[in-house]
């Protein structure tokens, strides 16, 4: 997905313009200021062999979802909607089970999420690591992980501030299969990227580097991830001081792994893991979302009534606007000129992890 050597400083806006072309072309009307996507055409394919080439206008990895749902008979279909491009395979009978089904949605990442938009990554959600932007989750109707996954990925198209895509998956598995299996979890995630690197790069999208990484082996989340605070290994390490710590009463700590993903979380708990401080960073169409939340600045003159405060940045590519923030949980008793510096410790942390300017 390479391009040839031209001048750097160009390429970016060539970009936007080849992309923002074809999906016009696509839509057939593109209204200034408005969506980026339209609603579009449909598109179906069926058949019952291990062939799925050229199915979802030839951008369906194919292979990759042949591997997670192997034997069955497969339908897919592909349509552009107001919020995104999508690409649906189900599966009927053989081993893959009635019912298994997986769903890619791929949107412009500077596109708002509305209200209640199914693609949150989810609180347990583990970082992809290998150098993607991404995460896995197991499906919000399935806690247990035994048939739904869900992995996001967020996929840079240039340098710009915003210039990217959100990929979203959701899969169930049937049969008795399931996201615990971890051949599985790599399986989606990959599924995932051939996809919607097929579709940017059909629209005018250069993934770059990205579209070259392979998917590694995609840690499964943790059931219980509480660990104690001197053991905090990622996103909370470093969040507060000792002192701190035991004026708050922190004693434990849930966290994200430190590789970048669209959401990372740090969760101050008591002794016994009772959450007391959550922290959390949003990037791309999440710290857009994020912005809406009611939070007071942290480097302004007032003091939260909730100690709810957050910082923002501008970040390369899909990473878009980041937003850092501390909900301290009700009935606290609230140290502000310590929230502000705890949430300081975390915005700047993670703003480095995903070359971001410096959050103010």
């Amino acid at each position: 997905m390479s391009e040839d050597s031209t001048n750097q400083a160009t390429r970016a806006p060539r970009r936007r313009r080849a992309r923002l072309a074809a999906v016009a072309s696509a839509a057939v009307v593109a209204v200034a200021g408005g969506a980026f996507w339209l609603s579009g055409g449909y598109e179906a394919w069926s058949g019952d062999g291990t062939a799925l080439a050229g199915a979802c206008e030839g951008d369906l990895a194919a292979d990759r979802v042949r591997a997670l749902l192997p034997d069955a008979a497969l339908s897919a279909s592909s349509e552009l909607r107001q919020d995104g491009w999508y690409c649906s395979v189900s599966a009927s009978g053989g081993a893959g089970g009635d019912g298994a089904r997986i769903e890619i949605q791929v949107r412009d990442a500077k596109e708002p999420l509305d209200p209640g938009a199914p693609v949150d990554p989810g609180e347990n959600a583990v970082p992809l690591g290998g150098g993607w932007t991404g995460t896995f989750s197991y499906g919000p109707d399935d806690a247990a992980g035994a048939a739904r996954g869900r992995a996001v990925l967020l996929l840079d198209c240039g340098d710009q501030s915003g210039d990217g895509l959100l990929a979203v998956a959701d899969a169930r598995l049937a049969g008795g299969r399931g996201f615990k299996d971890g051949a599985a979890r790599t399986r989606l995630v990959s599924a995932l990227a051939d996809t919607a690197t097929a579709h940017a790069r059909r629209n005018g999208c250069d993934t770059g580097d990205q579209a070259r990484k392979a998917v590694g082996d995609v840690p499964a989340p943790a059931v219980d991830a509480r660990r104690p605070l001197a053991k905090a290994a990622g996103t909370c390490r470093g969040v507060v001081d000792a002192a701190t710590a035991r004026r708050w009463g922190a004693g434990t700590v849930a966290e994200t792994a430190t590789d970048p993903a669209p959401v990372e979380r740090c969760v101050l708990g008591s002794g016994l893991g009772t959450p007391l401080y959550t922290f959390k960073a949003s990037y791309g169409p999440y710290g857009e979302a994020a912005l809406e939340g009611g939070a007071l600045p942290a480097n302004g003159e007032a003091d939260s009534p909730k100690g709810h405060y957050r910082l923002t940045t501008k970040c390369p590519g899909a990473d878009g606007t980041g937003v850092y923030e501390i909900v301290p949980d009700d009935g606290l008793a609230l140290d502000h000129a310590s929230l502000r510096t705890a949430l300081n410790a975390f915005a700047n942390t993670s703003a480095t992890l995903h070359t971001c300017h410096p959050p103010a």
